[in-house]
């Protein structure tokens, strides 16, 4: 049921010719989500609170230095979509363009998080690719132009190269780095059945109008403020939209908070989150949680700091 906690650091193996790097491309979850409105361009504005999770993806970024740029991608299980949209593949051949390197590119994807749960996944692999490649060929691109490259392959990708706690506005896409918490011991559960995010979304702006105010981040900002101490507050605007969609959602909240923690949907669902005070105690939420009906996958993890990559 436990995931062992791992660093998201990057490892670099190899010599001249060949190398391969190797990290943890971690979930994440939304403690707070404030909407505030639709956007001209279509999308809705957000203030949310990032924080990034020890259960991940393994990633694995071989390259082979004298080749035509070819990115070949195996996925273990198989992925759901096929190798051209996988953000994974996308965000080698970005980097190669970017950074004109003739070299040929494997990627190995061991998944861990469930796809379709607002847990990041794919946004995540996209970025520990784009890890990977910066560390296997250091200096070739600054950090700048390596942001830019993740701002253009989605929205949560650019927080993935920041990790730890953080403040995202706009789309989630304007990012600032917060002073990390303690690791809070939490249990991640999801039901069966999965959303898109355009449904929720499209749901969520039913009446909604614009705001400035984003009451559920100024409430964890000022947690922060108070010192951290204990757990922080949470909550996501989206979740009322998403348990229409998929009530069991909200079962799942409730066994969480029946079970003593503080619970929340996180991103547009449909997996959820407890945070708790022990490890203990999120070890017995989630085996409280196993029984509940609606709960199809549930695991218990912990909170991951900001961690810079690393290279050996």
């Amino acid at each position: 049921m436990s995931d062992r906690p791992e660093g998201a650091g990057v490892v670099v193996t190899g010599g001249e010719g060949s190398r391969t790097a190797r990290t943890l491309a971690p979930a994440k979850v939304n403690l707070v989500l404030d909407l505030l409105g639709p956007r001209p361009d279509g999308y809705t504005e957000i203030a949310t609170v990032f924080q990034a999770v020890a259960l991940g993806d393994r990633v694995e970024v071989s390259v082979r230095e004298g080749g035509t740029g070819r990115v070949e991608l195996e996925v273990r299980p198989a992925a759901p979509c096929p190798e051209e949209e996988n953000l994974a593949t996308r965000a080698a051949r970005a980097f190669l363009a970017a950074s004109g390197l003739a070299v040929d590119v494997r990627i190995v994807l061991e998944k861990r998080i469930p796809a379709g749960a607002g847990l990041g996944g794919g946004s995540s692999d996209g970025a520990a690719v784009l890890r990977c490649l910066a560390a296997l060929f250091p200096g070739v691109l600054p950090d700048e132009e390596t942001s830019r490259l993740a701002a253009g392959l989605g929205a949560d990708v650019p927080y993935f190269l920041l990790g730890g706690l953080a403040a995202g506005r706009g789309r989630g896409d304007r990012l600032e780095a917060l002073r990390d918490l303690p690791p809070i011991p939490l249990v991640l559960a999801r039901p069966a059945r999965s959303l898109a995010t355009a449904d929720v979304y499209r749901e969520a702006r039913k009446g909604l109008t614009a705001r400035r105010d984003a009451p559920k981040m100024r409430a964890f900002l000022r947690h922060l403020e108070r010192g951290g101490t204990g757990l922080p507050p949470v909550g996501n605007d989206l979740a009322p939209a998403a348990i229409r969609l998929v009530p069991e959602i909200g079962d799942l909240v409730a066994g969480l908070e029946d079970a003593g923690g503080r619970a929340a949907m996180t991103g547009s669902g449909t997996a959820v989150f407890g945070l708790f005070p022990r490890a203990e105690d999120a070890e017995a939420a989630a085996r409280r949680l196993e029984r509940v009906p609606a709960a199809a996958w549930v695991r218990v993890t912990r909170t991951l700091p900001r961690e810079r990559p690393r290279r050996t």
